[in-house]
């Protein structure tokens, strides 16, 4: 399904409701992972837009993101795990488009629970994606990420060699390779690589470059920049909302089995040059550089994006983090280490994210293996 050649990639029982064009006001829009970092801005966002919006998660960080807006009346919550089928089926039914946020998040979260990892990432996906061909639903927007690059010294676009050199990463590759496998003439995926994403959420995260070292230095302590001459491209969680309900409000036909990276060129920085945004707003701030073995390093393209849709990022690296300084000193969120704010923290708090039914254990290692159809497996 993907267009570029050159690429690698070759509840509750809710009653079926009349049909809405995505675009349209009152179409229903079901968030896998609604009550996350991103998903809780979406869904805010997809109800200012007058659609109704129904979210499943399995509300492992709480529900203190969605916790203001629950008696929404165009919001339905359901409670539940989207590795099981019984629960994805009900969760789908009457759907007109799903965003899938749901994931172990990050490279040492990920590494942390390796067989969770895989199920809620790439098995839990194509199980998703067969689900809704089934139903007929229309379209499947999923959330991947530009580590899929790894490190590369040449600007990375769509269709450019994916080299991950993480489990989180492996996992979004090949879950972008069975959407657009799966995709047809009733099912049309949608594959959004994002930048690193940074920016106060009702759920907020100091596991996040931009967010922890802005955190750091608002609290009077020195920063420390790992790798400062590596590269990554940045967006606010703002804006990759706003680049969800772009695709969502565009027509099939321009976004119908197509990748996209999701960002701006004007915020590709070295961490270095990352250090120097952020001693701009803290100049007293100390910096510390330190090498690791972290090779992540990579520049992104998002002309794409920008010349298909005409999506431009609004908030910049100045935005966001004078967003967490006011946010500590206003005192409206705890202290940045506090295990709530850190994805492989709390999980490693909460415990092991294992399957315990048997029926749900036995059906995310099937999709899980590599079949003629889901290209290749990930090893563990």
């Amino acid at each position: 399904m993907l267009k570029h050649s050159t690429s690698p990639l070759k509840a509750s029982h809710v009653p079926l409701g009349h049909f809405h064009q995505p675009g349209q006001p009152g179409r229903l829009v079901l968030v896998v992972g609604g009550a996350g970092y991103i998903g809780s801005v979406l869904v805010r966002k997809l109800l200012q837009s007058g659609a109704r919006v129904r979210v499943l998660d399995n509300l492992v960080y709480g529900d203190a993101a969605l916790r203001d807006i629950m008696h929404h009346p165009r919001l339905e919550m359901m409670v539940g795990d989207c590795r099981n089928i019984s629960t994805a089926v009900r969760a789908t039914q009457g759907i007109n488009a799903l965003v899938h946020l749901a994931a172990i998040v990050g490279d040492p979260a990920c590494e942390q629970d390796q067989i969770a990892a895989v199920e809620i990432n790439y098995a839990a996906t194509r199980m998703l994606a067969e689900v809704m061909k089934g139903r007929g639903t229309t379209q499947l927007i999923f959330a991947s990420s530009c580590s899929v690059y790894g490190s590369t010294h040449e600007i990375s676009f769509e269709y450019s060699p994916v080299n991950p050199i993480s489990l989180y990463a492996r996992t979004k590759i090949d879950s972008e390779r069975a959407l657009l496998l799966a995709g047809n003439d009733t099912f049309h995926p949608t594959i959004l690589r994002f930048a690193t994403v940074f920016g106060m959420s009702p759920r907020p995260r100091f596991d996040l470059v931009v967010n922890l070292l802005a955190a750091k230095a608002s609290n009077g302590e020195p920063i420390t920049i790992f790798n400062g001459q590596q590269w990554r491209p940045f967006i606010h969680v703002c804006d990759v909302a706003r680049g969800i309900m772009k695709v969502l409000d565009a027509p099939l036909s321009a976004v119908s089995g197509e990748v996209f990276n999701v960002g701006d060129a004007e915020m590709n920085f070295t961490l270095s040059q990352l250090a120097e945004q952020i001693r701009e707003i803290f100049p007293g701030a100390a910096v510390e550089y330190v090498d690791n073995s972290d090779r992540r390093d990579y520049r992104v393209s998002f002309d794409k994006i920008h010349a298909r849709l005409g999506y431009q990022c609004v908030h910049d690296l100045e935005y966001g983090v004078r967003e967490i300084r006011n946010a500590v000193m206003e005192g409206r969120i705890g202290h940045y280490t506090e295990a709530k704010y850190n994805n492989q923290r709390f999980l490693k708090v909460a415990g092991s994210l294992a399957n315990t039914a048997e029926l749900d254990v036995l059906l995310m290692a099937a999709f899980a293996a590599s079949t003629a159809d889901a290209g290749q497996t990930i090893s563990i």
